[in-house]
């Protein structure tokens, strides 16, 4: 055991420093002041089953400052309120556009079929798409824009402050970036090279050159996760991308109670392992041998192991505290249940991955996929890619 926790002793450490010198290369739109763009953006919402939150985004969006805009929401097959407010936000508001799709072709997932309906009577220069319960503070869009222009960017894509009602669920949200931070890696979005990449659906600017060059949606569209899946293709195809923090600009309530962070995780959990079996165990085995292991062996007889446990849980306490402090308003005090929140994105990553394989796919947005069809249509959306 001591042999395994100074191997993750330099694992950590390692992973500390990219830590370390990849926040340094993540900026904050706040930091940015506003500056009037005469460029249109043309802002892409798709909405299905929205009616609680619909409106309250558009409002926030028809509220920007110094930018020439136009909001195109797609209902997407609601069955609640969400057209009918759609339709009054319109009437009332010259900005506001609304398409309505009653049938979901086949090969499609909902939310990229949307946003692709959407972009095809679009006229901006900038393309944003966003979801449909994002609150955006009345300058965020110009900052974001100035920050893009001086970079002279393709692609921006911006962290929201992610809202949580209560501990378990910070926590949750919190322990779950901080496992993307070092497997994902989102500062990659503003390196060189064309590997990494980032997207956050909470709010992609991009030209519609780059969008076009990418082959738009239609390249994604069978992607569960088409904001990382569009990010990524966006840097291989060489297109110059930036991520930024927007933690007092963008805000979100990801996930209204913990109940339903498990709903929302059965959608993400095979995507980002990429639809594998092997690696959703390989997951859930990481997570408890290099998050949980040192907890447990910080109370061995050995002395040396109990040394070599509390080196890692330093180092762990130390990355998980970088990843709150940078993507999240959390206080920094949760960074104290690391422990207790492993435990359960493990029973969270167990739980999406048996009920994947017992229903042989996912449901999301009201339609089933396959298991076998997601396989093979993300074999073809990263071979399209090289």
């Amino acid at each position: 055991m001591f042999w395994l926790f100074l191997f993750l002793t330099i694992f950590w450490i390692v992973v500390l420093i990219d830590f370390i010198i990849g926040f340094r290369q993540i900026v904050s739109i706040e930091d940015y002041a506003p500056k009037p763009s005469h460029e249109l953006v043309s802002i892409i919402i798709a909405a299905k089953d929205e009616e609680i939150s619909i409106q309250q985004t558009i409002e926030s969006l028809i509220a920007q400052q110094d930018v020439r805009l136009e909001i195109i929401a797609v209902n997407d097959r609601s069955q609640d309120r969400t057209g009918l407010i759609l339709n009054q936000l319109a009437e009332k508001h010259s900005q506001v556009r609304t398409i309505t799709i009653e049938r979901l072709p086949e090969g499609w997932l909902g939310k990229n079929h949307a946003l692709e309906q959407g972009v095809r009577i679009s006229s901006g220069h900038y393309l944003l798409f966003t979801d449909a319960d994002i609150h955006f503070s009345n300058t965020s869009l110009s900052k974001a824009i100035h920050y893009l222009e001086l970079e002279e960017a393709d692609h921006l894509t911006a962290a929201p402050n992610l809202i949580a009602r209560s501990v378990p669920l910070k926590g949750l949200i919190s322990f779950f970036l901080f496992g993307f931070g070092y497997l994902k890696r989102p500062w990659t979005a503003n390196q060189i090279q064309p590997r990494g990449g980032m997207g956050i659906g909470a709010f992609q600017l991009v030209t519609r050159k780059c969008y076009e060059g990418i082959g738009g949606h239609e390249s994604i569209r069978f992607r569960p996760d088409d904001d990382l899946a569009l990010g990524m293709k966006i840097k291989k195809k060489g297109y110059k991308q930036r991520l930024a923090t927007a933690l007092h600009s963008l805000s979100v309530e990801w996930y209204p109670s913990f109940h339903s962070a498990l709903k929302g995780f059965e959608k993400n959990a095979f995507a980002g392992l990429n639809y594998s079996v092997l690696l959703g165990f390989t997951a859930i085995i990481g997570v408890i041998v290099s998050q949980i292991l040192p907890f447990i062996f910080l109370f061995s007889s050995d002395a040396g192991v109990q040394i070599i446990s509390a080196v890692n849980i330093v180092l762990l306490f130390y990355l998980y505290a970088l990843t709150t402090k940078h993507l999240t308003t959390y206080s920094r005090w949760i960074i104290f249940g690391l422990p207790i929140f492993a435990l359960l994105f493990v029973y969270m990553l167990g739980r999406a991955l048996i009920l994947t394989w017992i229903r042989g796919g996912i449901v999301w947005r009201g339609s089933r996929y396959s298991l076998k069809e997601l396989k093979q249509n993300f074999k073809d959306s990263e071979e399209d890619n090289h």
